[in-house]
């Protein structure tokens, strides 16, 4: 882990532009009358592709003369726990994540397991690639300096989280073939290429593109037999990069959203030709929607799921939502 507000040691930077902004904010940080007296002590915590952008280093600078914030960048998620239990022990009640849904997945774990989501509130800063979760609340990452002075001044709210087989998940739990992809990619070829290497690895494994035998149950209900393919749980809305995969989800709803590509005769009224492309979403009428609060989804064979850009694979899958469990200050501009 690399701090970028004091003189700690380089032995684990994150690269030269690191640390010379380690060097620059480290004068300004001690001072005084830099703390806004109706802002909570904040903690940042960027991940390593943000961190070296030197727009989000100008931002950040300017932003510590006004607040009291202190800023990291963890290298893993045993770090990122450590960091915030120094920062709550230091008076610190406000964690804010800085990066893609992976890192508002890892920040939200983190409080979560350490029991600490009753004292301290999370923000965040949409720095990623898709923004997913953000994209919900209207902020799209285009103007990080507005979205990181609303997460350190902004009210909190409670809000939801999804949980598979004890692993929570902030925004949307995708499964099937595009999950698969993501999780076996070669991470030296993602390195090199980029977004385009998940392209290949797909036209590559097309022969693979197979529904999985699956019973579902939601809410103790009815067990359906069926042919799993593309399948998301929801509770937010977007994926993929600003899909509205389960429109109706909402993060203080009490429950999660089922959606999947249905097969033959699951969707009730089954459409004809007509009346698909009089809709305006024609790809409505091949989903099947659904709302739970506990679900058990078992697999003949192993399937691939991805919690907020982290992988599982199973054949059991044990679902359910914890109202109310994380304090958010909800993303937006200013």
């Amino acid at each position: 882990m690399r701090r970028l507000s004091d003189g700690a040691s380089h032995r684990h930077g994150v690269g030269i532009a690191s640390v010379r902004f380690a060097d620059k904010v480290r004068g300004q940080s001690r001072r005084k009358n830099r703390t806004t007296p109706m802002c909570a002590k904040s903690l940042l915590l960027l991940n390593r592709k943000s961190a070296v952008r030197s727009d989000v280093r100008s931002i950040v600078k300017s932003l510590q003369k006004e607040f009291e914030l202190d800023v990291w960048v963890p290298w893993s998620g045993k770090q990122t726990r450590k960091l915030i239990k120094q920062a709550i022990k230091g008076g610190t009640t406000r964690v804010i994540g800085a990066g893609g849904d992976g890192t508002v997945n890892a920040v939200a774990n983190a409080i979560l397991r350490m029991g600490v989501a009753d004292s301290v509130d999370m923000g965040l800063v949409p720095l990623g690639t898709a923004n997913d979760f953000a994209r919900a609340f209207g902020d799209d990452g285009s103007d990080p300096e507005s979205s990181l002075r609303r997460a350190i001044t902004g009210e909190s709210k409670a809000i939801d989280l999804g949980r598979i087989n004890g692993e929570v998940f902030v925004n949307v739990a995708s499964g099937g073939y595009g999950a698969m992809i993501t999780a076996t990619t070669d991470v030296e070829i993602k390195r090199r290429l980029g977004g385009i290497a998940y392209t290949l690895t797909g036209i590559s494994r097309l022969s693979e593109l197979a529904p999985t035998k699956a019973k579902v149950t939601l809410d103790d209900g009815e067990v359906r037999d069926l042919d799993l393919t593309i399948m998301a749980i929801g509770n937010s809305r977007f994926a993929g990069g600003g899909f509205d995969v389960t429109p109706l989800a909402d993060v203080s709803d009490g429950k999660l959203d089922f959606a999947m590509l249905a097969p033959p005769g699951l969707v009730e009224g089954q459409p004809d030709l007509i009346s698909i492309f009089e809709r305006d979403d024609p790809t409505e009428a091949f989903m099947f929607r659904a709302q739970f609060e506990k679900a058990l989804i078992e697999t003949n064979t192993p399937y691939h799921i991805n919690l907020d850009g982290e992988p599982m694979v199973d054949t059991r899958f044990e679902v359910d939502i914890l109202p109310g469990a994380l304090r958010l200050v909800p993303p937006g501009k200013g």
